[in-house]
């Protein structure tokens, strides 16, 4: 039964409650809902009580975070965020509804599209960035690892198989978006996985495990440290690099989806994608990448019957079609009078 003197804490008291309840994942995942309730969200209704929010008040918050000119997915993400909070509310008895929930997600683009290298295009990058860039950039083109799983491999993580060479991946070196350091914790979806080593790369992973001391990084920075985002984009030049290889505009996150349709190019099923690139789950694969796995939508195209036609159609002028300061054609009669 719901004590409604329960639902007089208010709502950054219980924001607090709910965040230090997150302790178990990822350092990045806590940062992001600790600034999201700190910037945009308790400001506007933190002093109220939970009791006493309306589906008007998360409105509110939401029409700020609108006017601020916050991209579509960073709205989404805080609406979501009060939902959990409200719906931690009701799980303690403070509440009966959540009230955010009657406030409708933002609509709009919320993700880039999967853009991927060619063979060709990914060779090129490899040999734009500096030397000791240039594993980096091929493991990720190749493996789909994370940038934080491969930051955080040791030579340690180097496993011999009956198969051949792989490396264990069982934690992520993530970049901490208030230190701007690398925090160490496990991956995106708390699993452990064995991942080939790329023919590629075989040498240069067993010279590193022959002449490197238990503990070292696989692919270390400069100082033999752990590489982040930051760090990694300045040494490689990326922005120069990826013009150079003429693949402007690609990201260190694009050689993720370049590695998957390699594979998937090489004749890897649903599941070996699945379990190389760490997804949480076969359908997580088949929604991002599909399209890669079957010719069937081109082969359907194909096989639609033959539609007669007096002769192709040709492609419209806009400069010669109506509006443009020209009279089309059929709209004049057999004398050229309009």
């Amino acid at each position: 039964m719901r004590d409604p003197a329960r639902g007089r804490i208010t709502f950054d008291a219980l924001a607090e409650e709910w965040q230090a309840s997150r302790g178990h994942l990822a350092v990045r995942s806590q940062e992001t809902t600790r600034f999201l309730l700190d910037k945009y969200v308790i400001p506007e209704i933190g002093a109220y009580p939970i009791s006493g929010i309306s589906a008007a008040d998360v409105e509110r918050v939401m029409s700020a975070l609108t006017a601020r000119g916050l991209a579509t997915a960073t709205r989404r993400r805080a609406l979501s965020m009060m939902r959990l909070v409200f719906a931690s509310a009701i799980r303690d008895r403070r509440l009966w509804v959540t009230v955010a929930r009657m406030v409708a997600l933002p609509r709009g683009g919320t993700k880039r599209e999967p853009h991927w290298l060619r063979p060709e295009q990914l060779g090129r990058l490899v040999m734009a960035v500096p030397p000791l860039c240039q594993p980096v950039v091929l493991f990720l083109g190749t493996t789909g690892c994370r940038f934080s799983e491969m930051a955080a491999l040791r030579v340690d993580d180097v496993v011999q198989t009956p198969h051949g060479l792989g490396v264990r991946v069982h934690r992520a070196a993530t970049q901490s978006k208030r230190t701007s350091g690398a925090v160490f914790g496990p991956t995106k979806t708390h699993q452990t996985r064995t991942v080939p080593v790329p023919a590629a790369l075989d040498e240069y992973v067993r010279t590193r495990v022959a002449f490197t001391a238990p503990g070292g990084y696989l692919f270390p920075s400069p100082t033999g440290g752990v590489w982040t985002n930051t760090n990694f984009r300045a040494r490689s030049g990326w922005m120069e690099a990826t013009r150079r290889a003429g693949v402007e505009g690609t990201t260190i996150h694009d050689l993720r989806h370049t590695a998957a349709s390699l594979l998937i190019a090489a004749g890897a099923d649903v599941k070996a994608v699945q379990v190389i690139l760490g997804h949480s789950t076969a359908t997580m694969t088949m929604d991002l990448y599909g399209h890669l796995f079957s010719e069937a939508t081109w082969q359907a195209m194909e096989r639609l019957p033959v539609i007669p036609l007096m002769q192709a159609p040709r492609a419209i002028d806009p400069a010669k079609s109506p509006g443009h300061g020209s009279v089309a054609t059929s709209d004049r009669d057999p004398a050229g009078r309009s």
